[in-house]
């Protein structure tokens, strides 16, 4: 009888007596359950804590309660990056400007001028009176061709030579290789110069090529960017 009224209470008797409760018993249901709280879940003031007065209650999407939150875009700005060009090819050379090379041109013609002036001299001096008052003569013809001849060959002949005219060698510029500094090759010389002729002959491809070149960085006309050549400084 005391073994049936101790398997009615649960009781063991290595325990006294005492009731044995279970391991796994249900919750009871005013027991709350630990659950993990939702994502930016806030947890409201501590009881007997109020807000500061006058500061807002955040809402959400808003930033603490003065508007919504700022759009994360990426705008560009207004500015542009700024054009650099190092000061020369190579060290201790500079790019030449537009005033000196305009005025290496004004030396080069002075000096294809005064050389038509000393031809038509000799021109005067070889030739012979005849009913138009005067009459060309083998010497006359020998002549002009020549000049014509020096003319021509006047520019890309010195480039080629010295790797500038007369008017650049005075104000020490000179023609040279884009990318290392060196003096031109004969295809390059040829190459500038017809473009050169061309845009000197037709006064305004002249124009539009001086000012291009005034807002290249590097200071190229037309006929550099077809011969990739440069005028320098020393």
């Amino acid at each position: 009888m005391a073994e049936d009224d101790r398997a009615e209470t649960g009781s063991s008797p290595l325990d006294g007596g005492a009731p044995a409760s279970p391991s796994n018993s249900p919750a009871t249901p005013g027991e709350a359950s630990e659950t993990a709280p939702p994502p930016g879940y806030l947890p409201p003031y501590p009881p007997g804590r109020a807000q500061a007065p006058g500061w807002p209650r955040a809402q959400p999407g808003t930033w603490a309660g003065f508007g919504p939150y700022p759009p994360a875009v990426w705008t560009q700005p207004a500015y542009g990056p700024e054009r650099y060009a190092p000061p020369g090819p190579v060290p201790g050379v500079r790019w030449a400007g537009i005033g000196a090379r305009f005025g290496a041109l004004l030396i080069d013609a002075v000096i294809l001028l005064c050389s038509l002036v000393a031809v038509g001299l000799l021109l005067s001096a070889f030739g012979s009176p005849g009913s138009t008052g005067r009459s060309d003569t083998p010497a006359d013809t020998v002549i002009s061709l020549v000049w014509w001849l020096f003319a021509l060959i006047y520019h890309p002949a010195f480039w080629y030579a010295f790797g500038a005219t007369p008017g650049q060698k005075v104000l020490g510029l000179r023609v040279a290789q884009a990318s290392n500094g060196r003096a031109l090759g004969l295809g390059a010389v040829v190459t500038r110069y017809l473009i050169f002729f061309t845009v000197t002959v037709v006064t305004p491809l002249a124009v539009i090529s001086a000012a291009m070149a005034a807002s290249d960085p590097f200071k190229r006309a037309w006929h550099d960017h077809a011969a990739r050549s440069v005028v320098v400084r020393e």
